[in-house]
């Protein structure tokens, strides 16, 4: 028989389960000359059923009997060679198994999972809010149900196991107004429905313009590079309000022009509508919208028109890289240093340096921008992998903010006060109130008090399943875990002595937002941080207001920090510079000069000069010098040099290996274990720890940390694999062992 007449009888399926291997299904008649690599298929796992990805066919019987396949899920594959090899890449490098990196780059899960998906009505988040309020709530299925709820929708299956008798309150709650269902399965109106988000409001959308001489001579180099139809990436360097998006916008054309198609990255879902506004206004119906704000049939359905060939501009967050682009000719990732293309669960992949790696592997060109570039970034285009692009002044040569640090350590000398603002923040907020000018204020920490200790003893109070204190939030009067979401009623005692005296400490968003009332009693003040943005509406609700003039103020965490273009914002107020500057992480400077320069960067975009406060009580720190001075290159030249000092990337690579385990002496001894087999370290090896975690404890879990540097990255991936694998032949759960390859934070 002729290799072309063997029959295909198996498929190897790659399966979204902790168990990094294939799994070979026998197929039935009816699949067997439709199934194709990249295909999915419904098949048995144990007592479940569950959707995988073909990744071979073949005629070779197993060495056990193997079970059937139930259903092939794609009649044409979901992932082209191309992104099954980009899949494999992924997990192997961030050490992750190969069927959960794969059903991430596959939005479909709306075509496996039946039953209904809940979600609140606005009525449900105000009743959400009132039954924090009540006395005893935690024990009502309904307090269960509209908790979660008000984080985002979820699946029937999901709140029947996580409260119990979750029916009969969900019931009474949609009669009652507050909850509304919907069929995971059913056909829905998704496209309307998915492209109204790119259907904005008029001030969002900008008609295309000029460009001046830095843009132009920009744009002409990614244009040329284009057309060559080879890889090519460059950093797109320009300070804020400098007009990069102007620039993204003439290439996105350019390569249109070209017959190919393009991929615009954007860090957080809150920038999609003012990006796809401006999108959806130049390219029209060839827009596409990813993000994960949208339910998974219109995540599906707007991946099919792209898959399809139907949309040819994808505007979209982090899994957007992934998206099934035809002749794909120009990635744009915008502001490319942010962390939030990093995801913090399995497959850890950064969504930047994946983008980097698709664009080599279909000969396009990448784009990478920012006004504060990562330091990885700056330092490959200064080695030469990267092309350096260069706005250095603002659209129309508007001049940057005026920036004033305020020592709030010589503000106490001469006030004799501990006070939110200073006396200089306060005179500039009223000038701008009289002037009819707008005001953003940013305190990069959410809720109204830091935490709660008793004054008699010192008592803090924690959480109960993480190794953190507890953050007031004053609306809902509830502490608030950041870390595993759990809420419970301020305490009238002291938990341990007994005392009533209760002290709140440290300030949040929510807090600077009530004293200004208190400041300002006729001012119109919004805020914007997670806990008011529970919708996937909100946070443009909000926004659009304040660009409006329907508020005059406006606090808020870093979400009020980033590609904002608002003109009338004449004033940027940083409440409390320090906020995150000594926390236990390299990256700690770093992260803290951008948050400050990009906040900085939202005064003055209009015809009126802008001036930013910054308050601090370190302001001889070099982040906070060069963010004042908005000075890149005199922080690179700091920062470098101490990662080249300490070994950090980019003058390493770097890994945090994690082990967890809801037994202390459990993760101790692993830990410890692990240690030892790096005991001496291997050559080229670095090794810190093991130790516990800043965070020792997180969702019951106990943490322990090592720190693995080398200077040779295929050294440190041998040195993974190999712990790994340890950890498999020791039978360990699959949570035990967590690898975070190039971590963006390490607490």
């Amino acid at each position: 028989m002729s290799p072309a007449s063997v029959p295909v009888l198996y498929c190897d399926v790659s399966l979204p389960v902790p168990l990094d291997r294939p799994f070979t299904y026998q197929l039935p008649e009816t699949m067997r000359h439709r199934v194709q690599v990249g295909c999915r298929v419904l098949v048995p796992f144990g007592k479940r059923t569950v959707a995988g990805v073909v990744l071979r066919t073949h005629s070779i019987p197993p060495a056990t009997a193997a079970r059937e396949a139930l259903s092939l899920l794609d009649e044409a594959p979901v992932l082209d060679a191309g992104l099954l090899k980009l899949g494999r890449w992924i997990a192997d490098y961030y050490c992750a198994p190969l069927g959960e990196t794969l059903r991430a780059m596959t939005p479909l899960a709306g075509d496996v999972r039946h039953g209904k998906i809940y979600s609140l009505t606005s009525s449900g988040h105000d009743a959400a809010r009132q039954f924090h309020l009540t006395e005893n709530a935690e024990n009502d299925p309904a307090f269960q149900i509209l908790r979660l709820l008000d984080n985002r929708p979820l699946t029937s299956a999901y709140l029947a196991k996580k409260v119990p008798k979750s029916a009969n309150a969900l019931r009474a709650l949609i009669k009652k107004g507050l909850v509304e269902a919907e069929d995971r399965t059913a056909e829905r109106k998704h496209r309307d429905r998915a492209t109204s988000e790119a259907v904005v409001p008029a001030y969002l959308v900008r008609p295309p313009h000029a460009l001046n001489v830095h843009q132009q001579a920009a744009f002409t180099t990614i244009q040329t590079a284009i057309n060559t139809a080879t890889f090519h990436a460059f950093l797109l360097e320009g300070i804020t309000g400098s007009g990069k998006t102007e620039v993204y916008l003439n290439a996105i054309d350019a390569a249109l022009a070209r017959g190919k198609t393009a991929l615009m990255l954007v860090p957080e879902i809150g920038l999609t509508p003012a990006v796809a506004g401006q999108f959806h206004h130049r390219f029209g119906e060839q827009v596409a919208i990813l993000h994960s704000a949208f339910h998974d049939t219109e995540r599906a359905q707007q991946w099919r028109r792209i898959r399809a060939g139907d949309a040819k501009v994808v505007v979209a967050t982090r899994s957007g890289v992934f998206a099934p682009m035809r002749d794909l000719g120009l990635i744009i990732v915008d502001e490319e240093h942010d962390q939030s293309y990093k995801q913090q669960e399995a497959p850890r992949y950064h969504g930047r340096d994946v983008a980097v790696l698709r664009a080599r592997d279909y000969g396009a060109v990448i784009v990478l921008g920012s006004a504060t570039p990562s330091l990885e970034t700056r330092f490959n285009a200064e080695r030469g992998k990267y092309t350096r692009l260069e706005l250095p002044e603002r659209i129309e040569r508007r001049p940057l903010p005026i920036v004033q640090v305020i020592d709030t350590r010589q503000e106490f000398l001469e006030t004799r006060k501990q006070t939110t603002f200073s006396r200089a923040l306060i005179d500039a907020v009223t000038a701008r109130l009289e002037n009819g000018e707008q005001t953003m204020l940013l305190l990069n920490r959410r809720g109204f008090s830091s935490f709660i200790a008793c004054r008699a003893c010192g008592e803090r109070v924690e959480c109960a399943n993480c190794s953190v204190t507890l953050t007031y939030h004053r609306r809902d009067k509830r502490m608030l875990c950041h870390y595993c979401n759990t809420s419970t009623r301020v305490p009238e005692r002291c938990p341990k002595c007994q005392s009533d005296h209760i002290q709140f400490l440290g300030i949040g968003s929510e807090r600077v937002e009530e004293e200004l009332h208190s400041a300002f009693p006729r001012a119109r003040i919004a805020r914007l941080d997670r806990d008011t943005v529970r919708g996937k509406h909100d946070y443009e609700t909000i926004l659009s207001g304040f660009r409006e003039g329907q508020f005059d103020i406006l606090v808020g965490t870093q979400m009020i920090a980033k590609g904002h273009d608002i003109p009338n914002v004449t004033l940027v107020g940083i409440v409390n510079a320090d906020v995150g500057l000594g926390l236990p992480d390299f990256r700690a400077a770093e992260r803290t000069f951008q948050l400050l320069t990009q906040a900085a960067g939202r005064a003055g975009r209009g015809d009126t000069p802008g001036i930013v406060l910054l308050q601090t009580i370190n302001p001889e720190h070099y982040a906070i010098v060069c963010a004042a001075a908005q000075n890149y290159e005199m922080f690179y030249s700091k920062e470098i040099e101490f990662r080249r000092l300490m070994s950090y990337p980019p003058f390493s690579a770097l890994a945090n290996v994690v082990v967890r385990s809801t037994k202390e002496e459990e993760a101790l001894t692993r830990s410890a274990v692990l240690g030892n087999r790096l005991t001496p370290a291997p050559e080229g090896i670095r090794v810190l720890g093991p130790a516990p975690a800043a965070v020792a404890r997180v969702k019951n879990e106990f943490r322990y940390q090592m720190l693995i540097k080398s200077t040779s990255r295929k050294r440190l991936s041998e040195v993974l694999a190999g712990l790994r694998n340890f950890a498999a032949n020791e039978s360990w759960n699959a949570t035990s062992l967590l690898i975070d390859v190039d971590p963006m934070t390490l607490l």
